[in-house]
């Protein structure tokens, strides 16, 4: 019934799946083994998304594949965006929308469970942004138990037929701490967030004709959590859309138009799987935002395609070998004056991710607009990580990781890479040469980092964020050739690390870890006195979330510094993008081989 191809990374079509079809997946949840399926199509990208699908009473997870229709969404997604699909199953072909809150062993245990599972990465790998629920009937009403139970992780949920959650369920979970804020676990409660106050796209698809099908307050509640309390507007002649219009918190990141919760009631909705409305439920609703990982509870924004939605020029060409791809960001203004030079910024995406994802992810093209540069997202190519942490296995399928350390058997040469991509924008658009920055995010700022030591006559200043140079995780780039024979040059850097990330990098520098360390080195390269700091606990400022701690040039140029932020984990964020350029790109260039600010 079931088939799966297994592939090798092709360097024609690195970004084909290694594994393709439908598998089978087991989960423990209180001594029970419990089933589920999962369906990788054709073409599904790394750091995809995922979409868990949960039946009716009576069906199973075989059922869903054969007939729900889910595949064939799968299958004909137009963009890069070939999902995920989990298809989920009742024990015993009942679901237990009963249980009460909290239950260690029931369906929203086994549902929690699945999610754990999905983030693992051993045979395909959903961004953590871009997971989703939906379910029909008695599944519809575990969609929402299981979104309420833990909100910090899912983007976005759909019921049909399905939205008559239990009122005390509802206020117990409205009641809870939330300790899982999408890689901020906060056991000891210091924010105080509840997991009614964590915002989640909802869209309750009524249907009268079922028993658990007309909303008793779900909706209201999912309402509640995003903050909206402004009446709805007919969004089209079946559904009520009801949208925030008040600044969320950390608005700069956030996007308010992705706070929405929509309403509809439609006789016989839920009959046949809700086959008919599978399209509008993907690409009309879920797919229309992602929650991604920095601020508490994660960060709600409206999904923009790079191309089709941001009009990004997609290239996607052979060098060195291997079939390479990067995006290239062109502002309006700069596309008015297309002889005027402007700078160009490099941003790289971390391992598992694509340029697609880091652009998204970072909204350096907001940036962009509003100050007029160009903006290049390369993607690296599938390789393994020979390292145990947390974001990584050496277990893991093969995902796009930058072969700086030259430990891929016949991997690409990511510097002549860079190169060709650099000439072939500079060919294409007005470059001013003297203004290219790279900066980029975990595994991007070791690459951002190898191109600031090699690439040091091209780069006027770097900024790596979660990403300080490591001696560990088997990315030592000092000992790299190309670094230890780097032009005697000087290098503005910034490095970032989140207050979450302690597994990755020490977040408050000493002599003895390789935060201070990396910020030694940086002054030593930089020829500042002296070489690492008397006291590390004296110089920093302190603004909100944001710890900051600088080496001026006798200028002022702020020639190293390094920053800390508060309950930040393993990501970066628009107003981090914002800052890099206001307050350290913008004030660098290099002319004949010098390091030039201006304040």
């Amino acid at each position: 019934m079931y088939q799966n191809i297994h592939r090798e990374v092709d360097p024609k079509d690195p970004f084909r799946p290694l594994y393709q079809g439908t598998f089978e997946g087991f989960v423990d949840v209180g001594g029970k083994r419990r089933r589920y399926l999962y369906y990788i199509p054709e073409g599904a990208r790394p750091s995809t998304a995922g979409v868990f699908v949960l039946p009716e009473d009576g069906k199973t997870a075989d059922d869903l594949w054969r007939d729900s229709g889910w595949r064939t969404i799968a299958d004909t997604e137009e963009t890069k965006e070939k999902l995920i699909v989990f298809f989920l199953e009742p024990e015993g072909g009942h679901w237990h929308t009963d249980e009460p809150y909290g239950t260690p062993d029931g369906d929203v245990a086994y549902i929690d469970a699945v999610y754990t599972a999905g983030t693992e990465r051993f045979w395909f790998c959903v961004h953590e942004s871009k997971f989703y629920l939906t379910g029909c009937r008695e599944g519809g009403v575990l969609a929402n138990m299981a979104a309420m139970w833990n909100p910090a992780v899912w983007a976005g949920v759909v019921s049909v037929g399905g939205s008559a959650v239990a009122e005390g369920y509802r206020e117990a979970a409205a009641a809870d701490y939330c300790t899982n804020l999408d890689g901020f676990v906060d056991e000891s409660h210091r924010l105080g967030l509840r997991k009614g106050e964590i915002g989640m796209p909802a869209w309750m698809i009524d249907d009268p004709d079922t028993p658990l099908g007309t909303d008793n307050g779900t909706a209201a509640y999912w309402r509640a959590a995003c903050g909206i309390t402004e009446a709805g507007h007919q969004l089209s002649p079946d559904t009520v859309e009801y949208v925030r219009t008040t600044e969320p918190p950390y608005a700069v990141n956030q996007d308010k138009e992705a706070f929405r919760v929509c309403v509809s009631s439609l006789p016989g909705a839920s009959a046949d799987d809700a086959k008919p409305l599978l399209r509008r439920i993907w690409k009309g609703f879920l797919y229309h935002q992602r929650r991604w990982m920095s601020g508490p509870g994660g960060d709600l924004r409206v999904t923009r395609d790079p191309v089709a939605d941001l009009g990004m020029e997609y290239h996607y060409e052979e060098i060195g070998g291997w079939m390479r791809e990067w995006y290239v960001y062109v502002p309006e203004s700069v596309k008015k004056e297309p002889q005027k030079p402007v700078p160009l910024v490099f941003a790289m995406h971390g391992y598992t991710c694509a340029g697609e994802i880091y652009a998204g992810n970072s909204e350096w093209y907001r940036v962009a607009d509003k100050y007029g540069f160009l903006v290049v997202h390369p993607s690296a190519t599938p390789g393994r990580m020979e390292m145990e942490n947390p974001v990584c296995s050496a277990e893991n399928v093969p995902l796009p990781a930058w072969n700086f350390m030259h430990n891929a058997p016949n991997g690409p040469d990511e510097l002549e890479f860079f190169r060709t991509v650099l000439e072939k924008t500079c060919a294409e658009h007005a470059v001013d040469r003297s203004r290219v920055f790279a900066t980029g995010h975990s595994h991007g700022s070791v690459m951002t980092q190898v191109l600031a030591f090699a690439m040091s006559d091209v780069f006027a200043a770097a900024a790596p964020c979660s990403g300080i140079l490591f001696r560990g995780f088997g990315m030592d780039i000092r000992e790299l050739p190309e670094v230890k024979d780097r032009p005697g040059l000087e290098m503005p850097i910034w490095m970032f690390g989140g207050e979450q990330e302690p597994w990755l990098l020490p977040t408050l520098p000493d002599d003895g870890n390789d935060t201070g360390d990396s910020i030694r080195i940086w002054r030593e390269v930089n020829r500042l006195s002296p070489a690492k700091p008397e006291r590390w606990d004296e110089g920093w400022e302190v603004d909100g979330r944001w710890h900051d701690l600088r080496t001026r040039r006798a200028d002022g140029a702020p020639m190293v510094s390094y920053t800390w932020v508060d309950y930040m984990p393993h990501a970066t964020m628009p107003e981090m993008s914002f800052r890099i350029w206001e307050e350290f790109f913008s004030k660098f260039s290099r002319v004949d081989g010098k390091t030039v600010y201006t304040p």
